[in-house]
């Protein structure tokens, strides 16, 4: 019983966060559920858990979702998501996951400074580029089991769209990656019958998490959620990189 609260209540608060920040979600369930089913299991229940924070946040802001950037993303998650799986029981993530939470890092001192200097805002990311990162993002999705949605948010950023559609992309993002990863596991017999039981209570969890982060991200002033996915985003970093 512990062990299913401990999934319920890490799925509620990790979808909350997701929701609000656009973000950070699986950084945070990851590790719990490492804890809690061993780090092979934890991986296969974090491509599950998501379908049940990125789905409703999907329904919910669909009218702030770029739909466009959507569709250009989804060409490069779902190959890359296919390579990832396939390379789980092959690659080392250690040095990945360092260098990715370097860059992390970095992009989020940069995000909150330029709320309070006159920095330029993050541009450069073209649309061509979006299946690139796209790829990228897939694949180490799936390898890691978390840490393409920081790479995800600032391409978004880098492409200039507001943080509010930031987040609701995101969320269209989140479940074309979350999809994306569990077929490419299924294709690889990954699959079995006794993880369907935790990810359902986990599923729960994140969609009881998501209604409280629509409400919450609707009070917050625009400053104030850059201020957050800027933290999260250096939060994020250090975790990956420690």
């Amino acid at each position: 019983m512990l062990f299913y609260l401990q999934i319920l209540l890490a799925a509620m608060i990790a979808a909350t966060l997701d929701t609000v920040v656009g973000f950070a979600g699986g950084l945070l369930l990851l590790p719990v559920l490492v804890i809690v089913a061993g780090s092979k299991d934890a991986v296969l229940l974090a491509a599950l858990i998501p379908l049940g924070w990125n789905l409703p946040r999907l329904i919910l802001l669909r009218d702030r979702v770029n739909w466009r950037v959507a569709v250009l993303f989804a060409v490069g998650i779902v190959p890359g998501a296919g390579f990832g799986a396939r390379l789980l029981d092959v690659l080392d993530p250690r040095l990945l996951q360092m260098t990715i939470g370097i860059a992390v890092a970095l992009f989020g001192i940069y995000y909150i400074a330029r709320l309070y200097l006159d920095l330029p805002h993050p541009r450069g990311v073209k649309q061509w580029m979006l299946p690139i990162v796209g790829l990228i993002s897939g694949a180490i999705g799936a390898l890691l089991g978390a840490g393409h949605g920081p790479l995800q948010t600032g391409a978004l950023a880098g492409a200039s769209l507001p943080v509010r559609e930031v987040a609701a992309t995101n969320g269209a993002l989140g479940l074309i990656t979350a999809a994306a990863r569990v077929a490419g596991y299924g294709v690889q017999g990954m699959l079995y019958e006794e993880l369907w039981i935790p990810a359902a209570v986990g599923i729960l969890g994140a969609v009881a998490g998501t209604f409280i982060g629509v409400r919450l991200s609707r009070r917050s002033k625009d400053t104030t959620l850059e201020l957050v996915v800027g933290m999260a985003l250096v939060l994020a970093g250090l975790k990956m990189m420690l």
